[in-house]
């Protein structure tokens, strides 16, 4: 940690608002989005050991029944609570923070009924964030919301461990591809290498991440791969799926979709790439991934209802999986129809 690095942040104002909030607080109530990521794994987590560190009571509580199994070793996963139905968002004591969610339902059903009044901290780098908090900590130019959680303790001179750093790296890891997606920027390098003088080893978290897959989970993952599909312009966008018959034959679990959504990316030529996921209830789970040369992948995610960042974004659909491999792909090439006119 430098002073220099602290006096040159541009966020700074919001960053010590932020960590003052959290000062102030002696109880926390952590959330995530649903089906989370690594950078949602990495910001909470880090956040709950900077807590612990500080004396504060800290809970950490969502809705989903199981984490991704490829984050187990990050500290304080068992200490995830599964909240069934709403939250009770009702102690005017508490501070509650919702991190990487760009709205406040992202985290769990109940917070549309809060008690009024309630302190909310809402800490997130999605550039569509509705700024739901009593403050709002959201920097779109942060690589991720791991990368943001670290700001706002280092300015506000917070107790950092080890474990808290490893919780860092993995959700700018994973959010920033490995340090090689567009959101990498030179504070992220320079921040990576404070993580790697708390203890860090790059090579044991490359280990810990890319060795995750079943059996079960390689056979979804070649399923996937077989079936994409590459039309349009130039070859410029692919399209790929599962169903639940997949998972059902393979016996891999939804975590086994894990980094999925940008295989199509690897086709030379491709631009952009959808990843189609049937989940039961009629829903599907869209994820959809660009880069430079087309619209942005979330101009598309909007306009189905989802969000997320330029060039990577999802959504969660109403309907069957083949009405959305039809739909899609018809949409996607009215949509390019626009761009290109316009470009």
């Amino acid at each position: 940690m430098t002073p220099m690095n602290q006096i040159n942040d541009p966020f700074m104002t919001e960053l010590l608002r932020a960590s003052d909030l959290l000062r102030e607080a002696a109880s926390w109530t952590l959330f995530t989005h649903q089906k989370p990521d690594g950078d949602a794994m990495g910001s909470v987590t880090a956040l709950f050991e900077a807590g612990v560190l500080a004396g504060k009571r800290v809970t950490w509580a969502g809705p989903d029944s199981e984490l991704p199994a490829a984050y187990r070793f990050l500290a304080h996963m068992d200490d995830y609570r599964v909240c069934e139905g709403p939250f009770p968002f009702d102690r005017p004591e508490e501070l509650y923070v919702f991190l990487d969610c760009a709205n406040g339902s992202r985290g769990g059903e109940g917070f549309e009924a809060r008690l009024p009044g309630l302190r909310v901290l809402n800490v997130d780098h999605h550039e569509d964030n509705t700024r739901f908090g009593t403050v709002n900590c959201v920097d779109p130019t942060s690589s991720s919301t791991s990368e943001l959680v670290f700001r706002i303790l280092r300015a506000g001179g917070w107790g950092l461990s080890r474990a808290l750093a490893e919780s860092v790296y993995v959700g700018i890891w994973t959010d920033s591809g490995g340090f090689a997606f567009s959101c990498t920027t030179p504070r992220t390098h320079r921040l990576a290498a404070e993580l790697l003088e708390l203890g860090v080893e790059p090579g044991r978290l490359n280990d810990l991440l890319n060795q995750i897959y079943t059996p079960g989970g390689m056979s979804l993952r070649s399923r996937a791969l077989s079936h994409i599909r590459v039309f349009g312009p130039g070859d410029a966008f692919a399209i790929s799926w599962l169903s639940l018959r997949d998972f059902d034959e393979t016996g891999a679990l939804s975590g086994d979709t894990e980094g999925l959504s940008g295989a199509a990316m690897q086709i030379r030529g491709v631009r952009l790439a959808v990843f189609l996921t049937e989940r039961k209830g009629g829903k599907v789970k869209a994820s959809f991934r660009s880069r430079e040369g087309v619209f942005p992948a979330a101009d598309l995610a909007r306009r189905l209802g989802g969000g997320g960042h330029p060039r990577a974004a999802g959504a969660t659909l109403t309907g069957t999986l083949e009405e959305y491999l039809k739909k899609i792909p018809e949409l996607l090439e009215a949509r390019y129809a626009e761009w290109a006119a316009a470009h």
